[in-house]
């Protein structure tokens, strides 16, 4: 690998031919309006492609000869031109122009467009604007940058898992992830974990609709366009870059520390013995092995955890809780990125090269994982044909817990040492023949015990060749090729008990109670060990054919594209294992004990696609634009089925309006520039799974049994009449640029109906099956989005801007199939997210309280025990998706300082939290603390006659009954409002004066900085549990994949979480950027 690397560097370094030695012009940029130094300024030297860019002082440095004349020209500003005499020095001080907004950003396909000339939505996000919070994962580091994007994290391991969404869910039950374009490659949002940040030129975010219509059915939900970088043309730059980051947990439940282990041990109510003093009973349940916090108030005397271990060692400690006993289970994690990268060019050519190294230890102990990967990319120009070319490789190694740590460390009670515990291997009571449980490990013996190694690997690399026949037309053809791997072995130690610990050990006087017995009740139960060997392989061909037409006919200027699409992905994922081995610690499948278990799922996808689309600009004021694309696809086709099944169209039209250019008299210092934009379109969503149209037959129950093979039809029956879902979109919108394009306003207003929703049906068991795969029902989606940027302030030493941004998105089930007015898609049996007619979705139901029925909002409590009752029917307790999402950040710069910092908040949606019924069955949860006798919180009784009075009678048993078979299975309790307010990056940096770099003869640039992401976090008082933004969503394990049914489902567990997802985290750091 080192010497591939090695062998790339050399090649670009030698390649680049030496640079004409003109002379050295120099000079500033600046606004002409205020002064202020102007970055980024594009300086050419007029005929040719050599030129430089000014850097943060607005300072150049360009080679020329005289009677050059060099081109300036700068987004918003007037284009200036300057003939080079005999002077050296030029300085430049540009107007500004509104008329002149020609920022060009990648949109479909490709394609670039001026931002003038768009009909659609579109938001761009800059490389200062990803890499400010130096988040090592793209999608995190847009959370907030973006009207309508929302990024909902799966977990925070080392291998975290997120999913994107753009505008809301539009299917009820297909795929709303929008679609990831690198570099023309359409991929998916897996490929944002492999991607060097630093790497990226830009982000074009297009939110659907018109905007995406030339990806066809893959764009129906929005992509994100991701574009690298390429390198510039001039002399060889070198930057090198270390980010050290740190990251600490920033949210647990509140957890109760006035009790200790116990659980229900008293004698019980109605018996004889039963005793009446609350605390006489909680003593009764104290127990020194109990994972259950039932027991009596810490009262800081000296009592025994656990058993005494074989060699008569006991864990006698206070009986008294620790402060952030639970906190300090985890680890402080670390990353270490380092990476360089390289760049230049000389007048046809340029390149770009990145080598990057991230190491990552995480919170939970042993859990790490190393990224490696480079990326080359060159451009170079022969006469009229235009050729480059990008390639990727990234390798991931990963090392992760299988077992849920975070269960494991909030099992354990307050008092409980748990970091004197880690090594179990050489501390006896610490071990499992020892540790103190009889029913859960030592967490950390857990961990240890069952993991996760696996290795990714991914390669992707297009060509692109381009042909300028002529000056109204040129050829296109760009190829992509994409491979993931991943190779890894999961695996569960075997561990057979002692038999001391199964039937000896015991617990000495003055701490046994009757009923105690010897040995520890786990180890009844040796653990057989298991190991999984898994890979999976996903490989992608992307072809890309465009021919361009450009002309102008009198005041019309036009320009169209035609295009073909060849798209293809080909999945193989196999498993092999078994569950049991035979010798501890050797895992190879063939040190097994049983049957061997395993799987295999192959899948292919063909698309194939034809699209044009037209642009017609008339006198750059109006500016009209029509897509169409047609596609055939495989998903939808089999040999007997009618072309129109599996072969549809697409197409849409935009329209872009310029007043303050049709109309110059409205123009003045106030409103300096006005467009308005509208657009219809009409796409199609091929939501089924892989091979959806077939039946599927899966290995019958027990089979296979030794060489005897058993297959069962499947009970769903697809509809021989399936089509892809239609979706119609419309879309306006107005830009403002005001008081002299310090205001900046965009606001869009949108919606979209989706027609023959794909989704399952139950149908009569007569008919041979339960369930029909139909297309039925619609829905509406719906939304509102603005976005103000300020220029606060703009001076040579000192500048200030603002950003805001809002949208409002909402849905609706229009209509579902006849009969049928819910279903469920995701949850448990309690709690749920369902799918409801005439409602958004997806709703929460869960069961709950009964209530008074005087609508006095009392709950109905048991007149004799006064325990509240349940009521076991599912009620709707709101929608899961967040309505309103906003952002704020700012970013001020004070000679060589800069400080910024970006806001999100999230909220109009609610949370189940499993993670709170499981710690009420525990005892860990705070909200369990009162535990003396009390009357049931605004509590009522409904008499025989059925008046309503007040309750007056005192829960039985509220040190343990009340929460673990009561309060714990009223799902209500655990449902909170999923608002937050996260202060998502900041950053802090000094950049090192020129005058100093200059003495150095080495560097051209310096900075440091420090920075943090999510520092803070704010949620609502209601909400105890756990950060809103971790949803649960069901992805099978590394390895499961090989034996699960292929789904486009992503909608199973958004807002619901429980233990599942590692603990969310803060992180801070320092950079060190270094430019040679």
């Amino acid at each position: 690998m080192r010497k591939f690397l090695l062998a790339q560097l050399l090649l670009c370094l030698f390649a680049i031919p030496l640079l004409a030695q003109d002379r050295a012009i120099s000079g500033k940029v600046t606004a002409q309006e205020d002064g202020t130094p102007l970055p980024g300024v594009n300086i050419t030297i007029k005929g040719t492609s050599r030129g430089t860019t000014t850097n943060a002082d607005g300072a150049y440095q360009v080679n020329a000869s005289k009677g050059d004349v060099l081109l300036v020209s700068f987004i918003g500003f007037t284009t200036e031109t300057v003939k080079v005499e005999n002077q050296t020095t030029i300085n430049l001080a540009l107007k500004a122009d509104a008329s002149n907004l020609q920022e060009i950003v990648v949109t479909a396909q490709g394609i670039r467009k001026s931002q003038r000339e768009i009909g659609y939505a579109i938001s761009k996000v800059a490389t200062e604007d990803v890499t400010v919070g130096r988040s090592p994962q793209l999608a995190q580091a847009l959370s907030g940058k973006v009207t309508g994007l929302a990024v909902y994290n799966v977990n925070n391991s080392v291998d975290p898992a997120v999913k994107i969404v753009l505008r809301g869910y539009r299917s009820l039950t297909g795929n709303n992830e929008a679609l990831v374009v690198l570099d023309g490659m359409q991929t998916t949002s897996t490929i944002l974990s492999t991607i060097n940040p630093n790497d990226i030129e830009s982000v074009s975010i297009l939110k659907g609709g018109q905007a995406a219509t030339l990806y066809g059915s893959a764009g129906i939900n929005g992509a994100l366009i991701i574009t690298t970088k390429r390198g510039s043309k001039g002399k060889l730059k070198v930057n090198y870059s270390n980010s050290t980051n740190f990251e600490q947990i920033s949210f647990l439940p509140k957890i109760q520390d006035k009790y200790g282990s116990g659980s229900h041990y008293a004698t019980a109510f109605g018996t004889t013995g039963y005793k009446t003093d609350y605390l006489a009973r909680m003593a009764d349940n104290w127990r020194s092995y109990e994972n259950q916090q039932y027991g009596d108030m810490f009262d800081g005397s000296m009592r025994i955890q656990g058993r005494t271990a074989e060699d008569g060692s006991q864990l006698i400690i206070p009986y008294s809780a620790i402060k952030d006993a639970r906190r300090k289970a985890f680890n402080t994690g670390v990353s270490v990125n380092n990476q360089i990268n390289f760049q230049g060019g000389d007048e046809t050519s340029s390149f770009y090269m990145s080598i990057e190294n991230q190491s990552v230890n995480g919170i939970v102990p042993n859990d790490k994982s190393v990224r490696t990967g480079t990326r080359l990319s060159a451009t170079k120009e022969y006469g009229k044909l235009t050729a480059s070319f990008n390639a990727g490789y990234v390798q991931g190694v990963y090392n992760r817990t299988s077992a849920d740590f975070y269960s494991g460390v909030l099992n354990q009670p307050a008092n409980l040492p748990l970091g004197d515990l880690r090594d179990w291997q050489n501390n006896p009571l610490a071990n499992p023949n020892g540790f103190y449980n009889d029913y859960i490990q030592n967490p950390y013996f857990d961990a240890d015990n069952n993991r996760l190694n696996y290795k990714d690997a991914n390669i992707n690399g297009n060509l692109s060749l381009t042909f300028k026949a002529t000056d109204w037309l040129s050829l296109t053809n760009r190829v992509g090729i994409m491979n993931n791997s991943r190779t890894g072995k999961n695996t569960t130690g075997k561990f057979t008990y002692s038999d001391w610990a199964k039937t000896k050990s015991f617990i000495p006087s003055p701490f046994f109670r009757d009923g105690d017995g010897t040995g520890i009740y786990r180890a009844l139960s040796d653990i057989p060990g298991s190991v999984e060997d898994y890979s999976g392989t996903e490989n992608v061909i992307n072809n890309e054919f465009q021919i361009q037409l450009a002309k102008d006919f009198g005041p019309v200027s036009n320009r169209l594209i035609l295009g073909n699409s060849l798209y293809q992905r080909t999945t193989n994922n196999m498993l092999i294992g078994s569950s049991a081995i035979v010798v501890p610690d050797v895992y190879n499948v063939s040190n097994r004990q049983g049957i061997l278990r395993g799987g295999q799922i192959f899948t292919q996808e063909r698309r194939l696609g034809y699209y044009a689309d037209y642009t017609a600009n008339y006198k750059n004021f109006l500016i009209l634009n029509g897509s169409f694309r047609f596609d055939q696809t495989s998903k939808f086709y089999k040999p007997d089925r009618p072309a129109n099944y599996w072969s549809y169209p697409y197409y849409g039209a935009a329209v872009s309006f310029i007043a303050t250019d049709a109309f110059p008299a409205i123009k003045s210092e106030f409103l300096n520039y006005f467009k308005l934009r509208a657009n219809y379109n009409k796409n199609a969503n091929d939501n089924i799974p892989l091979y959806g149209l077939d039946l599927i037959y899966p290995n019958g129950t027990s089979f296979p049994y030794g060489s005897t093979v058993g297959l069962t039809v499947g009970n769903t029956l697809p509809d021989p009449n399936l089509k892809p879902e239609q979706v119609y979109s419309s879309e306006i919108g107005a830009e403002f640029q005001l008081l002299n394009n310090r205001i900046n306003v965009d606001v869009s207003a949108y919606t979209q109906n989706s027609k023959g929703q794909v989704i399952t049906v139950r149908v009569p068991n007569s008919t041979g099956f339960q369930n029909l795969l139909i297309n039925v029902g619609e829905t509406k989606n719906w939304g509102y989005e603005a976005e103000l940027k300020y220029l606060i302030a703009r001076g040579s030493k000192f500048s200030w801007d603002a950003s805001v941004r809002y949208s409002y998105n909402d849905n609706k089930v229009v209509d579902l199939y006849p009969g049928i007015n819910e279903f469920q898609i995701g949850g448990y049996s309690y709690a749920n997210t369902n799918v409801i007619k005439g409602e958004r979705f997806p709703i929460l139901k869960t069961d709950g309280y009964q209530y008074a029925p005087d609508n006095s909002g009392r709950v109905l409590v048991n007149a004799t025990t006064g325990y509240p009752i349940r009521n076991t029917s599912l009620v709707s307790r709101g929608g899961v998706l967040p309505r309103h999402i906003a952002g704020l950040g700012s970013k001020v710069e004070y000679g060589n300082f800069g400080f910024t910092f970006n806001f999100e908040y999230r909220g109009g949606n609610v949370m189940f939290s499993d993670l709170g019924r499981q710690m009420t069955f525990t005892g860990t949860g705070k909200w369990t603390e009162d535990r003396a006798p009390h009357i049931y919180p605004n509590s009522a009784i409904l008499n025989a006659d059925g008046s309503v009075s007040a309750n007056t009678t005192l829960v039985r048993e509220a040190e343990y009954s009340l929460w673990v078979d009561n309060y714990r299975l009223i799902s209500e309790n655990f449902v909170a409002p999923a608002w937050f307010i996260k202060l998502r990056d900041i950053n802090l940096s000094y950049r090192v004066p020129q005058s100093l770099l200059t003495k150095t003869k080495i560097f051209s640039g310096a900075s440091i900085a420090i920075y943090g992401r999510n520092l803070l976090t704010i949620v609502d008082k209601l909400n105890y549990y756990t950060d809103p933004e971790f949803s649960y969503q069901g992805n099978p394990t590394p390895g499961n994949q090989a034996t699960q049914t292929p789904t486009t489902n992503s909608s199973v567990g958004i807002g619901i979480n429980s233990t599942g997802q590692t603990p969310p985290v803060r992180q801070y750091g320092v950079n060190i950027n270094l430019t040679f």
